[in-house]
Parts: structure tokens; sequence; C-alpha cells
């Protein structure tokens, strides 16, 4: 049977997800047919990502009233909520369209991270070998990041950070894995290549001395906007509350991706199952009009963009839209 593998880039947004997947793409791995485009001062050289397989995951969180920045957990058990079945329907026919035929591809979406159970079965029906790669980079770079992008808060930014980054490792555990820091794409992309085919028994289209030149022009020092010094990050002992939980999890990760699955993962499980506990504790400790005011403004902004989905796809639209895009670049000259 032809070998069928997917690549599949886990980690929170502005993780270094879209340099890693952009390396793939040098290699000659899969992606789509249709991809965001690159947006300047945000991600140059592109986000790697599928545009109908991200905008369905961003339907579906709406059907969830939820978003990719909600700070809310999803119910339990969502994946198997009936009305969830039309879009995992629907991202299976984009995976058979775009990747029946690939012997390797792979997906990137920080949504992943929390969506991760509706697409496990995918993969089995669909008879195709997942290989997770999770990417770890210093939470603090993440949030300068965010901050300055979406102008959220520092609490904000942790809270998103920490959800995304236990709900990938959580759903990912027991899976063919492996761990990468972002401090090694941007030392030794090459070296980061040979490191993800050895670990998955992969065998890239390009071989990567082949794209030697064309991975050295992919990865230039002016892609790393956010950089915090590691002697001093260190030195700073986060010792309790969310800055404590997230430097925690950082460095058990940090330690993951060096011993690449290593005789002490097991203790580090439990390191990171603990700081699990320490953050559904904080969690439960919200203030129940806070969280009714996230839940009621998550449910006004789900209807307007369901709204918005609809008329979107609607004939009417599809019959004007033509016009619509004359007009706009009419309005520029």
């Amino acid at each position: 049977m032809k070998d069928n593998a997917a690549l599949i880039i886990l980690g929170m947004h502005r993780s270094g997800t879209s340099l890693l997947t952009g390396l793939l793409g040098q290699v000659g791995v899969r992606m789509g047919r249709s991809l965001y485009a690159p947006q300047k001062g945000v991600n140059e050289k592109g986000f790697w990502e599928h545009e109908d397989i991200v905008d369905t995951h961003d339907e579906l969180l709406l059907h969830l009233r939820s978003q990719w920045d909600d700070l809310l957990p999803l119910k339990d058990k969502w994946w198997e909520d009936e009305a969830v079945q039309p879009y995992v329907a629907r991202l299976q026919s984009f995976v058979k369209r775009d990747f029946s035929e690939a012997a390797v591809w792979a997906l990137k979406d920080p949504r992943m991270c929390r969506l991760l159970p509706l697409w496990i079965p995918i993969f089995e029906v669909r008879q195709i070998r997942p290989v997770f790669i999770c990417m770890n980079r210093n939470p603090f770079e993440v949030i300068a990041s965010l901050q300055k992008r979406d102008r959220f808060s520092r609490e904000k930014a942790l809270v998103l950070w920490l959800s995304h980054t236990l709900s990938a490792e959580s759903y990912s555990r027991g899976r063919s894995r492996i761990f990468i820091d972002f401090d090694q794409v941007v030392a030794d992309p090459v070296r980061v290549l040979q490191t993800i085919e050895q670990e998955t028994g992969i065998a890239f289209p390009i071989s990567v001395n082949q794209a030697n030149e064309k991975i050295g022009r992919f990865v230039s020092p002016d892609l790393r906007h956010h950089k915090v010094d590691k002697t001093s990050a260190g030195a700073i002992r986060y010792e309790q509350g969310l800055e404590g939980m997230a430097y925690e999890l950082y460095s058990a990760l940090s330690e993951k991706a060096a011993e690449s699955g290593g005789p002490h993962s097991g203790n580090l499980n439990e390191r990171i199952d603990s700081i699990a506990a320490d953050f559904a504790s904080y969690q439960k400790k919200w203030n129940p009009e806070l969280i009714e005011q996230i839940r009621y403004l998550n449910q006004e902004h789900a209807d307007y963009r369901i709204k918005f989905f609809r008329i979107y796809r609607s004939l009417s639209w599809l019959l004007v839209k033509p016009f619509w895009l004359i007009e706009k670049v009419l309005r520029k000259y």
C-alpha cells in the first residue's frame, strides 16, 4: 500500500510554526492547492496554511461558540457532537482532494492544538500516518509578538499560550511525535530537517542537501522580531502564577526536544501533568461574572460571523463578487 504520511505542525500562534512549515515546503512537502498569502510585518514569507481547512476550523469554532483567541476551554467531548460531523466530512473531502496521492504532506494551523481530537478519526479512515511536530518557543517571545500584533494583555497571551501548548501535548501524547525548538530552526534549519527525516522515517521529495541553498535563503535573521535573552530569562525565577507555569512548561518541552523521547520522558510527562493541573485550578478560580461575559461576547461574535459565512457562500454574493473586486481595484487608482 502506498505510504501517505502527514506532518502535523502543532504550536501556538507566533511560535515559529510558519517558519518550520515553510522549510518543509523547500524540500517538496505538499501543503495543498491554496494557501493564505504572506502578510507584510506579520509573516513576510507566508503562513503556509491551507485556506479551506483553516476556514473550516474557524467555522467549527464559531459553531462551538468559540474562536481562536478564546480564553475559555471547549466543552468536554465536543468532537462527539452530531452537529460537528458535517465539518469532519468537509475536512475529509479537502484531504482526499489535495493529499490522497501525496507520499508526504504537511498541515499547519495553530487551531489544531485545540481541535486535534477531530482529526484522529480522519487519519484513521483515510489510512494516513500522522506524525506530530510540536514547536516549542520561549513563551515570553510569543507573548511579546501577540502584544504587538493583536494588542493582547500579557495575561491573555499567557493563558492562550498555556492552553494551546498543554492541549497539543496532551492530545498528541502516546502518538508518533517529535519536539522541535524554535531556536534550533533559526540556528540550524538543515539539521532540523535532517532530524525530522531521521525521527519519522520519512524521505522528503527533495533531499535536504539538494535544497540546501533554498533553505539558507528562506531562513534569515530578520525573521525573528522578538528575542528573550536566555541568560537573563533563566536568572528570573517565575515562582508562581501564569508566568511560573509558562516557564516550567517551556523548560520541560525544551528537555523533550533535547532528549527526543529519551529515557526521562516519563518524568517530564509527570511535570507537564502537574503544570496542567495547576493551570486547570487557576481557571476554576475565575470570577463567574467574567466567564458569563466572555460567553456572551463569544455568542455575539459567533452569530455575526456565522451570518457572514452564509452570505459569503450565497449565490447572490458569488454573482456580485467579481464586480466588488473590480470596484476595489479601481478605488486604488
